[in-house]
């Protein structure tokens, strides 16, 4: 299938788990083929991701793809050093387009508090032994190292109710914190969310390419994914048994939701999403 589309260049920002890789066994099916096809038509693909930017740069690497990509939830931004210029800040072979403030400190200061009101509620990630970090996130022990090393999120198992919850959410916004609903776990980081992120990396595809006429799609599966949802000229939902209510968060008329799981659902809203732009041109 061609993507093609006369006048036209279309940023896709995509969640990776259970969007266009399965929840379960991480399989991506056809769409590493579909995402280099969509790039050799012209578009991009921007993985927006929980993931870190060590697990993000060595899939790259692998997959032979050299393309832009945001991390933990908006908390790095970054992109292969020719693809824009003027940036003079560089991490390994990519330039820095947006990084937060570090968290590690942050939680530090405060971790044994979190414990101590919440402890029956939480347990941190990082404070499990590699077997039961293995049991939870379904990777490996060397893809957990690459998973741990987290510079801008804190990922907690949560045990308890909404009301719960929205205490300890009021507890961080006290230190300027937040927590999100991922895939699998929740993450604590500082005021970013992948929405923004979207936005700061439009705004760039804009300001360098400014006689380019972009769109946005937008492919997630949970809470995390909402803001970049939202911000999208066509967010897509990919179905899942845990999201069936999600759709009343969106608010665009030009929702599309797949009928498969991931990671077909992925390829199927995407083509969904080409099919309706090009009945509109």
């Amino acid at each position: 299938m061609t993507y093609k589309i006369d006048n036209l260049s279309v940023l896709i920002f995509t969640d990776l788990d259970s969007s266009f890789l399965n929840k379960n066994d991480f399989s991506f099916g056809n769409n590493l083929n579909t995402t280099k096809q969509l790039i050799n038509d012209g578009h991009s693909v921007i993985f927006n991701t929980s993931k870190t930017f060590i697990e993000l740069k060595n899939f790259f690497q692998k997959e032979s793809f050299n393309i832009p990509f945001i991390c933990e939830n908006g908390g790095g931004i970054y992109a292969p050093k020719k693809h824009f210029n003027n940036f003079n800040q560089t991490k390994n072979e990519y330039n820095i387009i947006f990084e937060s403030k570090r968290i590690v400190r942050k939680i530090s200061s405060i971790k044994n508090e979190i414990k101590k009101i919440y402890g029956k509620y939480l347990t941190f990630f990082n404070d499990l032994d590699d077997e039961e970090k293995e049991k939870l996130s379904g990777l490996s022990r060397n893809e957990i190292k690459l998973a741990s090393e987290r510079e801008f999120t804190e990922l907690i198992i949560w045990q308890s109710n909404i009301e719960n919850l929205q205490k300890l959410k009021e507890y961080l916004e006290s230190h300027n914190l937040t927590i999100i609903k991922g895939g699998r776990f929740h993450h604590i980081s500082n005021n970013i969310n992948k929405g923004e992120a979207m936005l700061r990396l439009v705004n760039e595809y804009k300001k360098h390419y400014s006689s380019t006429n972009f769109i946005t799609i937008a492919v997630g599966d949970s809470d995390n994914d909402l803001e970049m949802l939202n911000c999208a000229d066509y967010p897509c939902i990919v179905k899942s048994s845990d999201n069936q209510n999600f759709v009343e968060n969106i608010k665009s008329s030009n929702l599309f939701i797949s009928n498969r799981k991931a990671p077909e659902g992925w390829s199927e809203c995407i083509e969904q999403v080409f099919e309706s732009i090009r009945r509109q041109k």
